[in-house]
């Protein structure tokens, strides 16, 4: 993968070699990485990794395929064409392929699991120049940055690298990702997601920046590298964050030290768009730091054997329909 896109394209860390010490500390496998040729050229490559939901076995490309060149409606369906024949050849049992694609199509379908976007934001990160970073921000965020610049002067705050912090170390970091989620109501995975991302993949894939104020750690992003790209994963911050605007300096301070490593931008994984509106609030944070959004390919998945997929949507329904009646009896009973 990595030889046959030198050159071409950068290789997500998701379809690299790299990934694989990630997705066996969770029991999962490759299942195989293939190349997608037409007319004598090679068009595409992607790597899928073997997962599992309901005791239903389906593979997931995560930012695959690769497409170094043609990327038309017409090669993408030809492609799925070709990639669903081979793995159902190859496994009968898999049900389905999770991948990316830019264009929709009548053999893909919404996620049953886990959320998509097809938009995100990058941070122009200038060499590691500061000023030069806040020049290419819109304008209000060049004020948010400076702003949290001056109150962290003030609090005595300061940004640091935790990349290769051991175990017991990123415990109390797991309590501010806690405190986020809660706060912002969304679900977190178990502390040791996070862990072995930072462990498995190693300080040279794997970077963990925080920012400290009255001796503890009240904000941190998780960002990965890969062949001269790098995406923030995740990220936390406590309240008290938010009185030295911790998490408006660390987006900017990430970007800053990536610059000075040699890499161009900083992703920030994801924004609204019309068909993914549930990333508005995130979206209208991010926007502040770039002067406009990249398209990429949004997530679908693609069935190999329908009637087991049709099995999996219609229970997912049914667990829709009772989580929303328990819910509306909640109402009632509280009304009552």
């Amino acid at each position: 993968m990595r030889t046959a896109a030198a050159g071409v394209k950068p290789l997500p860390i998701e379809q690299s070699a790299a990934w694989d010490a990630f997705e066996e500390r969770f029991g999962r496998s490759t299942f195989g990485r293939f190349a997608f040729s037409k007319g004598g050229k090679r068009l595409a490559l992607i790597s899928l990794v073997e997962h599992e939901i309901r005791g239903v076995k389906f593979l997931w490309a995560k930012k695959g395929p690769l497409w170094l060149r043609s990327q038309s409606a017409d090669n993408e369906a030809a492609l799925r064409a070709a990639l669903k024949a081979e793995i159902h050849k190859l496994d009968p049992k898999v049900a389905f392929i999770r991948l990316h694609a830019k264009y929709s199509a009548p053999d893909l379908h919404d996620l049953l699991t886990t959320l998509t976007y097809d938009r995100t934001v990058v941070i122009d990160t200038c060499g590691g120049d500061p000023e030069k970073i806040l020049a290419a921000m819109p304008n209000d965020g060049r004020r948010a940055v400076r702003r949290a610049m001056s109150r962290m002067e003030k609090a005595g705050a300061k940004a640091v690298d935790l990349t290769g912090i051991a175990l017991a170390d990123f415990a109390p970091l797991y309590e501010v990702l806690r405190e986020t989620a809660q706060r912002n109501g969304f679900s977190i995975h178990p502390m040791e997601v996070y862990w072995n991302m930072l462990d498995a993949l190693g300080p040279e894939h794997a970077r963990l920046f925080g920012v400290e104020h009255d001796g503890a750690i009240v904000a941190w992003v998780l960002v990965l590298v890969n062949d001269g790209q790098a995406c923030q994963y995740y990220g936390a911050h406590s309240h008290a964050a938010r009185e030295v605007l911790a998490s408006q300096f660390l987006d900017f301070w990430s970007a800053k030290v990536m610059g000075e490593e040699g890499v161009a931008g900083l992703d920030l994984m994801g924004v609204d768009s019309m068909p993914c509106p549930n990333l508005y609030e995130l979206g209208i944070n991010k926007r502040r730091y770039a002067a406009g959004d990249v398209e990429v390919d949004g997530a679908w998945d693609l069935p190999v054997l329908g009637p087991v997929y049709r099995a999996l949507v219609v229970a997912k329904q049914g667990r829709a329909l009772v989580r929303r009646v328990g819910s509306a009896g909640r109402r009632a009973g509280s009304a009552g």
